[in-house]
């Protein structure tokens, strides 16, 4: 897929699912938010930006600890961006403010930013070296980069599972792009190839139990999977739906059926 398309892709499924993305089932998004402060020494008046922001689970978090501070999230999702404006101003929150933008192309300022935060974004991105070097040029020195990617295993079995149901069904799912950055090292290598110096990382469990496979269905349609499901022949679709779901409450035991998401936090300093 050529980049525009790729990226308009990318922007057409957020939309679709921005309503419920990173709630409920999916609230696994908001676990791994809840660690970032954690990795960081804020003062409280620092200058944040948080790519590929989403619904803003990141953002506004960070808003609410730097009262003196300022954050800014970019997305290319304007439904994603209209939620986060949503949960802003629940929050009473003024000192952030939200902007259509593509990562790869920030019309932001260079050395501005205190803190540049991505959580589950940098590996939707074909050149992904190239990515982390334009942002490490909107980083102050001595600024911090935050990334939050999903771990090798996470989300196994159902995963596998359901790539194998949609190819019986036709539906041509490419690599999945967030195991380039499963573990440890490759993160560090991207890091490394950016000039980041001091990087660390910190692993997180932030999985939990299922009820039954409809609360796995919901992941599936409220995150990037809905774009290869809608992708079944539509007179099919409630059978793969229903094949699918039975192969899920297969993995259940007397507590329910866990859903395994472990993610790994990597910090790095710019020179």
């Amino acid at each position: 897929m050529e980049d525009e398309a790729r990226k308009e892709f990318i922007r057409n499924v957020f939309n679709t699912v921005c309503e419920q993305y990173g709630t409920g089932s999916l609230r696994f998004f908001e676990n791994a938010a809840s660690h970032l402060p954690d990795l960081l020494n804020l003062r409280g008046d620092e200058h944040l930006l948080d790519i590929a922001t989403g619904t803003g689970l990141a953002s506004t978090l960070f808003a609410s600890l730097l009262p003196e501070g300022q954050v800014t999230g970019i997305d290319l999702s304007e439904g994603m961006l209209e939620k986060a404006q949503q949960r802003a101003n629940a929050l009473n929150l003024t000192n952030i403010n939200f902007q259509q933008m593509d990562m790869t192309n920030m019309q932001l300022p260079e050395e501005h930013f205190d803190i540049i935060n991505a959580s589950f974004g940098v590996f939707f991105v074909e050149d992904m070296e190239k990515l982390v070097q334009h942002v490490a040029s909107r980083l102050k020195p001595g600024g911090h980069f935050i990334t939050t990617h999903f771990a090798e295993g996470s989300m196994a079995p159902m995963q596998d599972l359901i790539i194998d149901r949609l190819q019986q069904y036709g539906v041509d799912v490419p690599e999945i792009s967030w195991a380039q950055l499963d573990n440890e090292s490759s993160n560090r290598e991207l890091y490394e190839t950016a000039g980041f110096r001091n990087i660390r990382h910190e692993r997180n469990q932030v999985g939990y139990l299922f009820s039954d496979a409809k609360d796995w269905w919901d992941v599936v349609w409220w995150a990037g999977y809905r774009g290869f499901v809608n992708q079944v022949p539509e007179q099919l679709a409630e059978q793969f739906k229903q094949e699918h779901l039975d192969e899920i409450n297969e993995l259940a035991n007397e507590e329910g059926i866990f859903f395994n998401v472990e993610v790994i936090h990597t910090i790095g300093e710019k020179v």
